[in-house]
């Protein structure tokens, strides 16, 4: 009943598929739609849901009223916003056919002529060899949900690391990628900013353009900036028996951490980083007894002499 309600709330965005957007969308719009992208039983209706709210995107962040909007609403896309103003980034996902998730995404930027360019980002992961090596344009992204975007300056110039999420069934992916967009608004991924040797069981034969953390679809890992570290604090991941290495499908975290550290231009990894996680529970073990006066140190030292 929640689906066809939201379809039916959609209707009139609908109506617009086969017409000329003359305004820009409203915020209402894009946040009916997301949801039926996320939550429709068939598949039909969500890939159509999300080519319209594409669109919508698209007109609406042209505008200097959609750009400078950070959207809140809209709850099925993350929106990052570098800290002047010189460009966003959007990142979302739908359930394919098979409910397996992919990824969509626009960088919306001010170019040289005053107008806000809009790109596409087509995920191209799937196909892509090697993309540990390779910078990529919008046609070839590797397609994550963003959802932190670290400023660091190499050579007096600031670079953006972005922190993404790719969910699998079997696999879930952590992806640390770096974004640069040129003077036209169009934006680039990767960067030979990682100054690292081995990283989950590999040794790299070149300096890596991005990274990426493969583990079981039966955990969660954590990759955060932490601002008192001062670095990118990952869960390190590692198989349930050292003869499955390489076997990423069954990596999960062992309770230790290591971290990315910006120094001398370039992000460095520290191993067993030490942080307080905020999971450090106290435990009190049922059976002793709480609440009882202190011990008399008399009884305890006589006890001793015995």
């Amino acid at each position: 009943m929640r689906y066809v309600l939201l379809f039916m709330l959609s209707l009139p965005a609908f109506s617009l598929l086969a017409q000329e957007l003359e305004a820009p969308a409203t915020v209402e719009e894009l946040s009916a739609t997301g949801r039926i992208i996320l939550e429709h039983s068939e598949f039909a209706t969500r890939d159509s849901a999300n080519r319209h709210f594409t669109e919508l995107l698209k007109n609406y962040v042209a505008t200097e009223a959609g750009y400078q909007d950070p959207m809140k609403p809209v709850t099925n896309m993350l929106r990052l916003n570098e800290e002047k103003g010189n460009f966003n980034i959007y990142t979302w996902q739908m359930p394919d056919s098979t409910f397996t998730y992919r990824q969509y995404g626009l960088v919306a930027a001010p170019n040289g002529r005053g107008e806000i360019e809009v790109t596409d980002l087509v995920d191209a992961k799937a196909s892509l060899e090697e993309p540990e090596f390779r910078t990529l344009k919008a046609q070839d992204w590797y397609g994550a949900i963003y959802y932190d975007m670290v400023p660091v300056k190499k050579n007096g110039k600031k670079i953006y690391t972005l922190l993404g999420f790719i969910p699998g069934k079997e696999m879930n992916r952590k992806v640390v990628d770096v974004i640069s967009v040129d003077r036209r608004g169009r934006p680039k991924f990767g960067a030979k900013v990682f100054y690292i040797e081995n990283f989950m069981d590999q040794t790299y034969r070149k300096a890596p353009m991005r990274l990426i953390l493969s583990y079981s679809g039966d955990y969660s890992a954590s990759v955060r900036w932490n601002k008192e570290k001062e670095m990118i604090i990952m869960d390190h991941l590692v198989p349930p028996d050292p003869k499955m290495k390489g076997v990423y499908q069954l990596y999960g975290p062992d309770m230790s951490y290591d971290g990315l550290e910006w120094e001398d231009d370039w992000w460095h990894l520290r191993s067993e980083v030490k942080f307080n996680s905020g999971q450090d529970v106290p435990i009190v073990p049922p059976s002793k007894p709480s609440g009882l006066p202190p011990s008399n140190p008399k009884f305890i030292n006589k006890k001793k002499e015995k």
